[in-house]
């Protein structure tokens, strides 16, 4: 799909298969294979993929309110989550119950209390996001934290004072992450350029740009 090719309805149909068959019954979420805990990662991938994939008709076998719960349990009363019972708690675990919570149409003011508010706390001193607050900047949490931030509401004003962001330090940092010789961008400060990176950089700015209402951090 993302290449631009069509899928044919028996792969939907085997897409569909595989990901509603590792539901797990008494959390209704999805874990990531058979005899897998259930998971906030897998969940949010197998939703991904259904949604994806186009498969409108498998949403309707997803126990919404089981799911809801499950959400609700993995809330830590300062607003993060955890990946799963008495898993680790960080920016990539928000970022997938809210994903979860907004395919299912599930994203109420009680899930999301006190969340963009720990997010905000995660920002560092250098301007990106570290996995919790006072960890280091890094590409995929700061990805994670942004895009949280923008499910919860506009992109400018969820990346603002309100919410504790410093939107110029961010766009510092962002633009800094590319190299000049590479031109790829890195995670981290003083960490080499890479594919992954740059994939959760570059998928920062979309955001950036929405909040600032310019074309583009990088034509700077």
């Amino acid at each position: 799909v993302i290449l631009g090719e069509s899928l044919s309805e028996q792969l939907k149909a085997k897409i569909a298969l595989t990901a509603l068959s590792y539901i797990d019954e008494e959390t209704g979420v999805i874990s990531g294979g058979e005899f897998q805990i259930a998971h906030l990662a897998a969940t949010y991938a197998g939703l991904c993929a259904l949604a994806i994939a186009g498969n409108e008709d498998a949403f309707d076998e997803i126990d919404r309110i089981k799911v809801y719960k499950f959400l609700m349990d993995r809330k830590n009363k300062d607003g993060s989550f955890s990946m799963h019972e008495d898993g680790e708690f960080d920016t990539r675990a928000v970022y997938c119950a809210l994903c979860i919570a907004s395919l299912l149409d599930i994203l109420t003011d009680e899930l999301v209390e006190n969340t963009a508010e720990w997010l905000g706390k995660c920002q560092t001193y250098e301007g990106g996001f570290g996995g919790v607050p006072f960890d280091e900047a890094h590409g995929g949490y700061s990805f994670c934290a942004v895009a949280g931030l923008c499910i919860l509401g506009e992109p400018k004003e969820m990346l603002s004072n309100k919410y504790g962001i410093n939107l110029p330090k961010l766009i510092d940092w962002t633009f800094k992450r590319q190299y000049a010789i590479e031109g790829g961008l890195s995670g981290r400060t003083n960490k080499l350029v890479d594919g992954c990176y740059s994939h959760w950089i570059g998928g920062i700015v979309p955001f950036l740009e929405i909040a600032t209402g310019t074309r583009s951090i990088f034509n700077r």
